[in-house]
């Protein structure tokens, strides 16, 4: 069965509300013993990624850091991150850079998704505004001038952009992007959420 455009419009931008919609019937499923498919609230995966791609992920939205921590538990490799850590949202190729330099291209580069990640609040305070090759130490950790340890992020990606980059300029966003609608569009197609 396919959905009318309107109604995957709709059920892709929801709100809280909204959200019963596909989960009551489903929950009922359940209580059942029946099969949860979701199958009336499917979504057409082209329109899924013309939405992401032109949606603005600004920091003040929760969507952004709900999408950040999905990929970030997207890699296998990542551990757990304590509930006690408070995450934030790190601009990897920093706001102040860009102020000082003007080297994006494209401003909306700035704000993509491509160019957050999530990062301990600690971290994220004496990281900010740094260009990436400064920032690869607090994202690594260090020991300061006084001879103490200073923890790194327990982000499994960024530990390995640190290690592998000398810097993080707008290619790297671009690619970035494109890798985390990519695997958010494969996640949906595998578990069956989109129309086929």
């Amino acid at each position: 069965m396919t959905v009318p455009i309107t109604k995957l419009y709709k059920n892709m931008r929801p709100g809280v509300n909204a959200l019963r919609s596909p989960t009551y019937p489903e929950m009922i499923e359940i209580v059942n013993d029946r099969v949860v498919d979701f199958e009336e609230y499917r979504f057409d995966a082209d329109a899924v990624r013309n939405a992401i791609e032109n949606y603005a992920f600004t920091n003040g939205r929760p969507i952004t850091k709900s999408m950040l921590a999905w990929w970030v538990y997207n890699d296998e490799k990542q551990q757990l991150i304590s509930l006690d850590v408070a995450l934030e949202i790190e601009h990897v190729f920093s706001r102040k850079r860009q102020e000082n330099e003007g080297s994006l291209t494209d401003k909306n580069n700035l704000e993509s998704l491509g160019n957050k990640i999530l990062l301990e609040k600690n971290i994220n305070i004496r990281a900010s505004d740094y260009r990436f090759s400064d920032k690869k130490k607090y994202y690594n950790g260090f020991t300061n001038d006084k001879g103490k340890y200073k923890v790194g992020t327990q982000n499994a990606e960024l530990v390995m952009m640190a290690k592998q980059k000398d810097d993080f300029c707008e290619k790297d966003i671009v690619v970035r992007k494109k890798a985390i609608v990519d695997a958010f569009i494969g996640y949906l197609k595998r578990n069956k959420l989109t129309i086929e």
